[in-house]
C-alpha cells in the first residue's frame, strides 16, 4: 500500500521546474530550466518517498523529512515537498519548514493542498525568523552562510549577521545581512565584471619579444656593421690604389722583390674585398632583422665610436663603445 501511495503521489503529478541555482525576485523562476526526471530518478524518488512515508507513520519525523526532500530533489513534485514541510514541522525544525513553505508557495500556488499547507506553515512561523529575498541580475548560485539554497527566498535566524553569497559565471559576490524576526531583507546582486587579462600576456605581435617592446634587434648592431663595412670599403679603396701604384715601378724594372711586393699588395686587396663583402652582407641581414620601431636599447647604452685611419702602408678601423 505504501509503495502504491508513493507511485501515485510522484507519478501522477507533473514535475515542478527545477531551478538551475539562479537567484530571482521572490516567487519568480527567472533562470530556471524545466527538467524532466529520468525513469531511474523517478524510480529512486518513489522508493525514497515510500521510505519517508514509513518513517512518518512511525513518527520518525527527522528521517521522514530528509527522505521526502530526497524524493523531491530526484523528481520534483508538490506531494513530496508538501510532506517534507509537514515532517519538518513535526520534527520541530520550523526554520527549514518555513523555507520549504516559501518554495511550495512559489511553485505550486495552483495546487490547493500545497497552497493551504504553505499558508498554514508561514502563518505559524514567519514571525519567528528573518526572511531574505534575493534578486540576481543574471543566473547565479545562492548560498546562506556557505549552505546552498535552492530558492531565491529563504528564512534565517534573526538578530545574527548572515553572509549571502551569489556566484556568477564571472565570480562571487557577498553581502552581509542581519534581519529582525518577522522582517524581510531584500538583497540585489549584480554580476562582477570579468577579470581583465594582462594586456602584455594577450599581445601576440612583435612587441612582446623583448623588454624594449620590439621583436627585432636593436639598431646598434646594424649601425656597427654599416660603419665597419664603410671602413673596410675605405681601406679596400686605399689597398686597391696602393696595389696599382706598384705596377708602373715593376714594369719599369721587373725584379723579384717588386714582384713579391706587388703580389703581397694584390693578396691584401683580395682579402679586403672578401672582408668588405662579408661585412656588407652582415649589414644587410641586420637591416632586415632590426626593430626599427623600438628604442634600440637602454638610455645607459653608449653610442659606438668609430675612427678610420689610412696611411700609405696601412688602413686602420677603430671601433669603440658599449652595446
Amino acid at each position: 500500500m505504501i509503495a502504491l501511495l508513493g507511485a501515485l503521489a510522484l507519478g501522477t503529478l507533473a514535475p515542478a521546474p527545477v531551478l538551475a541555482q539562479s537567484g530571482s525576485a521572490a516567487g519568480q523562476t527567472t533562470g530556471a530550466t524545466a527538467s524532466e526526471p529520468s525513469a531511474a530518478d523517478r524510480q529512486a524518488a518513489g522508493q525514497a518517498y515510500d521510505r519517508a512515508t514509513a518513517a512518518y507513520l512511525a513518527r520518525d519525523y527527522p528521517r521522514a523529512a530528509t527522505l521526502f526532500e530526497t524524493a523531491y530533489r530526484l523528481a520534483p513534485a508538490s506531494a513530496a515537498l508538501l510532506q517534507a514541510v509537514r515532517a519538518h514541522e513535526r520534527a520541530g525544525n520550523n526554520l527549514r519548514a518555513a523555507t520549504l513553505a516559501l518554495r511550495l508557495q512559489a511553485f505550486y500556488a495552483s495546487d490547493a493542498a500545497a497552497s493551504r499547507q504553505a499558508e498554514t506553515t508561514l502563518a505559524a512561523t514567519r514571525a519567528q525568523f528573518a526572511r531574505i529575498d534575493v534578486t540576481c541580475a543574471g543566473t547565479c548560485t545562492l548560498e546562506l552562510d556557505g549552505v546552498l539554497q535552492d530558492h531565491s527566498s529563504f528564512f534565517a535566524a534573526p538578530g545574527i549577521e548572515h553572509t549571502v553569497r551569489a556566484t556568477f559565471e564571472t565570480g562571487p559576490v557577498e553581502h552581509s545581512v542581519t534581519g529582525a524576526a518577522g522582517a524581510t531583507e531584500r538583497v540585489a546582486f549584480e554580476a562582477p565584471a570579468a577579470p581583465i587579462a594582462d594586456a602584455h600576456d594577450e599581445q601576440t605581435g612583435p612587441d612582446t619579444a623583448d623588454d624594449r617592446g620590439g621583436s627585432g634587434l636593436s639598431p646598434i648592431p646594424f649601425v656597427i656593421a654599416l660603419v665597419a663595412t664603410a671602413g673596410a670599403g675605405g681601406v679596400l679603396v686605399w689597398s686597391g690604389v696602393d696595389a696599382l701604384d706598384g705596377v708602373p715601378a715593376y714594369e719599369a724594372m721587373p725584379t723579384a722583390e717588386r714582384l713579391a711586393d706587388g703580389q703581397s699588395r694584390e693578396l691584401r686587396t683580395n682579402i679586403l674585398i672578401g672582408v668588405t663583402g662579408a661585412l656588407a652582407l652582415t649589414a644587410l641581414v641586420l637591416a632586415i632583422v632590426t626593430d626599427w620601431d623600438g628604442d634600440g636599447g637602454t638610455a645607459e647604452s653608449e653610442s659606438p665610436q668609430v675612427s678610420l685611419t689610412v696611411t700609405p702602408d696601412l688602413g686602420v678601423l677603430t671601433l669603440g663603445g658599449s652595446f
